[in-house]
């Protein structure tokens, strides 16, 4: 039977979190996994609490973890999977960017042998609906990773990711929580970077992907990514 620890990060998602989660605790219990739904507040200052709280009173498999240091972007994240009861561990975006019917292939997938899987928009098969900006900047950020580190994956960023536990916790031990907040929007990707580094077992799933309103990519706005990226290339190297 699947078992599986299922972990959604929330930051001022009032409009859609309760609709969201809704969708995301009836497609589990369609497939029938063993599951738990941890819904990850990142210190919003909307209605989000109120309706997470709510929420979980209302399901015993919702549990609601809530942190007041943020938003950190990832770090709070990665700090709650250590919450999680089974060997699976998957996490996705509040938004529901990636169409739920991708959450089957990807659990199917790491049962049969992967460590790591994720979803894809830029690899073959893959439907993505975004402006063009957005699919650019996209596009040439996982290209420079590409090319910088030797990565052999497509796309770092997507925010729809399956782990082993053991698998992820090594990793997180690795990464460390970035108190300074210098790692940004970089997690994801310094995580697969360090998963390639430790010659982990990894597989992309081309996914349906719809742009959410807050789905973008800022890597050029934000310039201070760049030092860190290159401190991390002194670090790693080539991954591959």
């Amino acid at each position: 039977m699947i078992k599986v620890s299922i972990f959604v990060p929330i930051y001022n998602e009032e409009e859609v979190i309760k609709e969201n989660v809704i969708k995301i605790y009836n497609k589990l219990t369609q497939l029938k996994y063993v599951f738990e739904l941890f819904l990850i507040d990142d210190n919003s200052n909307d209605k989000t609490p109120q309706i997470c709280k709510k929420l979980a009173m209302n399901h015993s498999r919702i549990k609601y973890l809530r942190f007041t240091n943020g938003p950190t972007r990832r770090e709070n994240l990665a700090k709650s999977f250590k919450k999680a009861n089974y060997d699976l561990i998957f996490f996705m975006d509040a938004d529901l960017s990636t169409d739920l019917k991708h959450v089957h292939e990807l659990v199917h997938s790491i049962s049969n042998g992967q460590d790591i899987v994720i979803g894809s928009r830029h690899i073959k098969n893959a439907i993505v609906h975004r402006n063009l900006s957005r699919r650019v900047v996209s596009f040439l950020f996982n290209k420079f990773v590409r090319l910088y580190f030797k990565s052999n994956i497509y796309d770092h960023e997507c925010g729809f990711k399956i782990f082993k536990k053991k698998v992820i916790f090594n990793l997180l031990n690795e990464l460390k929580y970035d108190f300074k907040l210098k790692r940004k929007m970089l997690w994801d990707t310094e995580l697969l970077l360090r998963a390639q580094k430790n010659n982990y077992l990894i597989s992309e799933i081309p996914i349906l992907w719809i742009a959410g309103k807050k789905s973008a990519l800022r890597f050029f706005s934000e310039t201070s990514m760049i030092s860190y990226l290159l401190n991390l290339k002194k670090e790693l190297g080539k991954v591959n």
